[in-house]
Formats: C-alpha cells, sequence, structure tokens
C-alpha cells in the first residue's frame, strides 16, 4: 500500500474559517483602509492616510503590503511627474462590501444606539 505523501488534515483541524478571516481583516486599520477603498476607484497613500486620521504612516504602510499580499488591494505604480502610486481594491476585496455594510448595520443598532443614549442619559441628569 503506498504511502500519503502530506499530511492527512481531519475536519476538526481545519482552521476555523472566521480565525483564518479574523487574522486579514481583523488587525487594526485593516478594514478601515477597504472601507475607504470601497468609494473610490482608487485612492494615494496620502489621501488614506488623511482619510483614516490618526493611522501611523508606517502602520499603513505595513497594512497595505499585508492587504496587496491577500490580495485584496492593488499597489499601482503611476509614472506621471511626480511619480506617485494609486490603491485600489481587487475582485477579492470588493467582495468585502457586503461583509463592511453588514457590520455598519450591526454598530448602528448595538453600539450608535447605545452611545446616544449613554448621551441622552447624561443630558437629561444634568
Amino acid at each position: 500500500m503506498r504511502m500519503p505523501t502530506h499530511p492527512v488534515v481531519l475536519p476538526d483541524e481545519l482552521p476555523c474559517p472566521v480565525e483564518a478571516a479574523a487574522r486579514i481583516i481583523g488587525r487594526k486599520w485593516s478594514l478601515q483602509i477597504v472601507h475607504r477603498l470601497l468609494n473610490a476607484s482608487s485612492k494615494r497613500f496620502c489621501e488614506l492616510q488623511e482619510e483614516l486620521g490618526g493611522v501611523n504612516p508606517s502602520t499603513l504602510s505595513s497594512r497595505l503590503k499585508m492587504l496587496e499580499d491577500e490580495r485584496l488591494v492593488m499597489r499601482e505604480q503611476v509614472s506621471s511627474i511626480p511619480p506617485h502610486v494609486r490603491y485600489s481594491l481587487t475582485d477579492k476585496g470588493r467582495e468585502l462590501a457586503p461583509v463592511i455594510a453588514e457590520i455598519s448595520d450591526w454598530s448602528q443598532r448595538w453600539i450608535c444606539s447605545e452611545d446616544e443614549q449613554a448621551v441622552e442619559g447624561h443630558l437629561n441628569a444634568a
């Protein structure tokens, strides 16, 4: 009998799909970057940095590189004067649109409304 050359992976040893996705989109700034790129055909680094607010340039650079390595973001070198780089979403990245929409809806329902109620409670107590 021939022995398999690769290890056999049993079903309970397979990585959880949620964990696998969270390793990518769960990193700080990743979903925000994808969200900003969903609303444009492409953006320059400085545009993303400005829109994201408090992101450190080296953090933004590393997140963009990671998203590019995961094939969610495409980096395009534009040879104009001055030369610059533009970032856009791949088809794989654009498929996150309904995920981000659901997260936004959930946040509006459960987080933003609770924050509004807390503010109203403080105003009524004053």
